[in-house]
Protein backbone atom coordinates (compact mmCIF):
# COMPACT_ATOMS: atom_id res chain seq x y z
CA UNK A 1 0.00 0.00 0.00
CA UNK A 2 1.51 3.30 -0.61
CA UNK A 3 -1.14 6.20 0.63
CA UNK A 4 -3.51 5.78 -2.70
CA UNK A 5 -6.87 5.13 -1.32
CA UNK A 6 -8.12 4.20 -5.00
CA UNK A 7 -4.97 1.78 -5.61
CA UNK A 8 -5.65 0.28 -2.19
CA UNK A 9 -9.30 -0.07 -2.49
CA UNK A 10 -8.05 -2.34 -5.89
CA UNK A 11 -5.63 -4.37 -4.23
CA UNK A 12 -8.21 -4.65 -1.68
CA UNK A 13 -10.54 -6.18 -4.23
CA UNK A 14 -8.04 -8.72 -5.59
CA UNK A 15 -7.25 -9.90 -2.04
CA UNK A 16 -11.07 -10.60 -2.09
CA UNK A 17 -10.83 -12.33 -5.37
CA UNK A 18 -7.71 -14.58 -3.98
CA UNK A 19 -9.67 -15.53 -0.66
CA UNK A 20 -13.02 -16.39 -3.01
CA UNK A 21 -10.77 -18.54 -4.76
CA UNK A 22 -9.14 -20.31 -2.25
CA UNK A 23 -12.56 -20.44 -0.27
CA UNK A 24 -11.43 -18.84 2.69
CA UNK A 25 -14.05 -19.03 5.60
CA UNK A 26 -13.12 -16.08 7.24
CA UNK A 27 -11.91 -12.82 5.19
CA UNK A 28 -9.87 -9.87 6.35
CA UNK A 29 -11.23 -6.76 5.14
CA UNK A 30 -9.32 -4.08 3.73
CA UNK A 31 -10.03 -0.48 3.95
CA UNK A 32 -8.96 2.60 2.73
CA UNK A 33 -8.36 4.09 5.84
CA UNK A 34 -7.03 1.23 7.45
CA UNK A 35 -3.61 2.66 8.60
CA UNK A 36 -6.11 4.99 11.42
CA UNK A 37 -6.48 3.18 14.17
CA UNK A 38 -10.31 3.72 13.96
CA UNK A 39 -11.47 3.47 10.30
CA UNK A 40 -14.22 5.73 9.31
CA UNK A 41 -17.79 4.20 8.98
CA UNK A 42 -17.88 4.91 5.24
CA UNK A 43 -14.40 2.97 4.30
CA UNK A 44 -15.75 -0.46 6.84
CA UNK A 45 -19.00 0.04 4.28
CA UNK A 46 -16.74 0.28 1.28
CA UNK A 47 -14.91 -2.79 2.29
CA UNK A 48 -18.01 -4.95 3.05
CA UNK A 49 -19.48 -4.29 -0.08
CA UNK A 50 -16.46 -4.93 -1.78
CA UNK A 51 -16.27 -8.25 -0.37
CA UNK A 52 -19.72 -8.66 -1.27
CA UNK A 53 -19.42 -7.60 -4.61
CA UNK A 54 -16.63 -10.02 -5.35
CA UNK A 55 -17.51 -12.78 -3.27
CA UNK A 56 -20.93 -13.05 -4.93
CA UNK A 57 -19.70 -12.33 -8.62
CA UNK A 58 -16.35 -14.47 -8.52
CA UNK A 59 -19.00 -17.49 -6.11
CA UNK A 60 -18.16 -20.58 -8.52
CA UNK A 61 -15.05 -19.95 -9.63
CA UNK A 62 -12.70 -21.91 -7.48
CA UNK A 63 -14.23 -24.73 -8.46
CA UNK A 64 -12.78 -24.49 -11.83
CA UNK A 65 -9.02 -24.58 -9.93
CA UNK A 66 -7.34 -27.47 -8.86
CA UNK A 67 -4.83 -26.49 -6.33
CA UNK A 68 -1.18 -28.51 -7.20
CA UNK A 69 0.81 -30.19 -4.23
CA UNK A 70 3.84 -28.48 -5.28
CA UNK A 71 2.01 -25.89 -6.60
CA UNK A 72 4.00 -21.92 -5.54
CA UNK A 73 0.22 -21.31 -3.81
CA UNK A 74 0.64 -24.79 -2.06
CA UNK A 75 4.22 -24.47 -0.93
CA UNK A 76 3.27 -20.96 0.15
CA UNK A 77 0.81 -21.67 2.43
CA UNK A 78 2.38 -24.69 3.97
CA UNK A 79 5.31 -22.53 4.76
CA UNK A 80 2.77 -19.62 6.05
CA UNK A 81 1.47 -21.99 8.49
CA UNK A 82 4.46 -23.95 9.82
CA UNK A 83 5.92 -20.18 10.59
CA UNK A 84 2.26 -19.22 12.00
CA UNK A 85 2.48 -23.03 14.34
CA UNK A 86 6.28 -22.09 15.41
CA UNK A 87 4.94 -18.34 16.33
CA UNK A 88 2.42 -19.64 18.38
CA UNK A 89 4.55 -22.19 20.07
CA UNK A 90 7.31 -19.45 20.65
CA UNK A 91 4.26 -17.21 22.23
CA UNK A 92 3.36 -20.18 24.60
CA UNK A 93 6.72 -20.75 25.87
CA UNK A 94 7.27 -16.89 26.88
CA UNK A 95 3.60 -16.64 27.67
CA UNK A 96 1.16 -12.87 25.86
CA UNK A 97 2.82 -10.18 27.49
CA UNK A 98 5.86 -11.12 27.63
CA UNK A 99 5.83 -12.56 23.93
CA UNK A 100 4.35 -8.71 23.26
CA UNK A 101 7.11 -7.23 25.07
CA UNK A 102 10.13 -9.06 23.26
CA UNK A 103 8.25 -7.92 20.00
CA UNK A 104 7.69 -12.02 18.68
CA UNK A 105 4.29 -10.71 17.05
CA UNK A 106 4.11 -9.11 14.52
CA UNK A 107 7.95 -7.38 15.31
CA UNK A 108 6.07 -5.30 17.21
CA UNK A 109 7.53 -4.57 20.95
CA UNK A 110 5.03 -3.18 23.65
CA UNK A 111 5.95 -3.13 27.20
CA UNK A 112 3.41 -3.80 29.60
CA UNK A 113 3.65 -0.20 30.86
CA UNK A 114 3.57 1.44 27.74
CA UNK A 115 0.89 1.55 25.15
CA UNK A 116 -2.02 3.30 24.43
CA UNK A 117 -5.21 2.83 25.86
CA UNK A 118 -3.78 2.35 29.91
CA UNK A 119 -5.61 5.36 30.79
CA UNK A 120 -9.08 4.00 30.02
CA UNK A 121 -8.36 0.67 31.97
CA UNK A 122 -10.24 0.79 35.78
CA UNK A 123 -9.56 -1.62 38.68
CA UNK A 124 -13.08 -4.04 38.49
CA UNK A 125 -15.22 -3.61 41.29
CA UNK A 126 -15.67 -6.58 43.87
CA UNK A 127 -19.26 -7.41 42.60
CA UNK A 128 -18.32 -7.12 39.17
CA UNK A 129 -19.96 -10.56 37.04
CA UNK A 130 -19.42 -11.72 33.79
CA UNK A 131 -21.81 -14.52 33.05
CA UNK A 132 -18.97 -15.77 29.88
CA UNK A 133 -15.83 -16.30 32.15
CA UNK A 134 -16.63 -20.01 32.77
CA UNK A 135 -16.92 -20.34 29.60
CA UNK A 136 -13.95 -18.42 28.15
CA UNK A 137 -11.77 -19.82 30.93
CA UNK A 138 -13.00 -23.56 30.45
Amino acid sequence: MDGDIFRGHILDSFFNFVGVLTHQGIQLLGMPTEAIHTPLLQDRFLAIRNAQYVFNAARDLGEQFDWREDSMVAQWAGQILREAVELLREMDKHGLFKGLEAGLFADIKRSPEGGRGLEGVVQRNEGYFNPFYEELLG
